[in-house]
């Protein structure tokens, strides 16, 4: 598609409902759906501020987004977008694992899959997932490459399907467990945990000292697991933001 201009002379280039990528001058961001199911704008600043924000906000309503969440944002980085109009919609508890003492070994056989086979993984989030938070294809591929370099696990099923996947992305001193979801009919027979351990030794072996992941306040399964492997929930919330 050519390069649009808007008269707050953002340029667009992507047709909603799919992704929109935008840019004025240095500024650059990106636009998708939020899911499948839910067609909200999730709005991701790669540069730019208060300005660039409503104006990419505009745009997105222009061309038909509901309304405009932001990606998790840490407090430090939340005022631009209470500027440009925003107000907190979701808090996520941030938890950090300390990779300075050996990780027990995964439980079960997690592999590494350098080829991973989206689709299936699609249908292990779908049922892992409530609506609103489960990924769609363009949130799982995105989990994939938010870093210069990640890795799948996966669990087989025995049945050429997964009972749970996880995506790690690997960082210098910190690594970032992206997403972990384990198949309701293979939940509570401790495959999340190995996934967490083989993620962990994983990034521990590639140099870093931590790893780092966000989740609900409100579920409880999950913090309790990530507890339980010796993650402790940082005093900072995440914040993602809504205008619209």
């Amino acid at each position: 598609m050519a390069l649009a201009e808007t008269p707050q002379r953002v340029f667009q280039r992507g047709t909603w409902p799919g992704s929109i990528a935008f840019r004025r001058g240095w500024a650059r961001a990106e636009a998708r759906p939020w899911n499948d199911t839910f067609d909200d704008a999730v709005l991701r600043v790669i540069r730019g501020g208060t300005p660039f924000i409503a104006a990419c906000t505009t745009r997105l309503a222009e061309v038909g987004a509901p309304s405009v969440l932001s990606t998790p944002l840490a407090a430090s980085a939340v005022k631009p977008w209470e500027l440009a109009g925003f107000k907190e919609h979701l808090a996520l508890a941030l938890m950090r694992l300390s990779l300075d003492s050996p990780i027990p070994a995964p439980e079960h056989l997690v592999a590494r899959d350098e080829q991973f086979d989206i689709d299936l993984m699609l249908q292990v989030d779908k049922a892992a997932f409530p609506e609103f938070w489960r990924f769609d294809r363009a949130a799982l591929v995105e989990s994939t490459q938010a870093t210069g370099r990640s890795s799948v696990f996966v669990i087989r099923d025995g049945d050429l399907g997964l009972a749970g996947f996880a995506v790690l992305g690997y960082g210098h001193a910190i690594s970032y467990l992206q997403r972990l979801a384990v198949h309701p009919d293979w939940q509570g027979k401790g495959m999340g945990r190995s996934l967490v351990r083989a993620v962990a030794r994983s990034a521990s072996r590639a140099g870093s000292r931590a790893m780092l992941l966000n989740t609900q306040h409100d579920n409880e399964a999950a913090i309790g697991l990530y507890e339980a492997l010796g993650f402790v929930k940082l005093p900072e919330s995440l914040s993602v933001l809504k205008a619209g």
